[in-house]
């Protein structure tokens, strides 16, 4: 399953998944990842969940960001869900429209290993793109 917070930049995009990840812990059949490309977020997010920020890995890119997910899961098979916030700004999209070919690749992770996806995007309802549409 692929999920999507989105609205626009300042809506509370970030606090909202902040507290669908909390909230998840309790009932999380396994591990539960908290991607974000900033730090000041980690102390908000349970100590239960692996906090990773992507700039200490230099992920910036589709490639560089399916290779990181990629790697985490297949070195633990416990993960059961994962949130990537600030999505556009990691993929350094320049839109919306931009995230079809990660959301390819996520969909094929989550088929293959039951693995759910909640991803932040910044956009407004009416211009969220078609390739979210088939998600909504």
């Amino acid at each position: 399953m692929i999920e999507f917070v989105y609205g626009a930049k300042g809506s509370g995009k970030t606090k909202k998944m902040i507290d669908m990840a909390n909230a998840e812990v309790g009932s999380a059949k396994g591990d539960i990842l908290f991607i974000n490309d900033r730090d000041k977020y980690r102390v908000t997010v349970d100590t239960k969940i692996r906090f990773i920020n992507s700039e200490d890995f230099e992920i910036k890119g589709e490639d560089e960001l399916y290779g990181f997910i990629s790697g985490v899961i297949a070195g633990n098979y416990d993960v059961d869900v994962v949130y990537i916030d600030n999505l556009l700004r990691i993929l350094d999209a320049d839109g919306p429209e931009d995230i079809s070919g990660i959301l390819e690749k996520l969909d094929k992770i989550q088929k293959k290993q039951d693995i759910k996806f909640v991803l932040s995007l910044s956009c407004e309802e009416s211009t969220v793109p078609d390739c979210v549409k088939n998600y909504l």
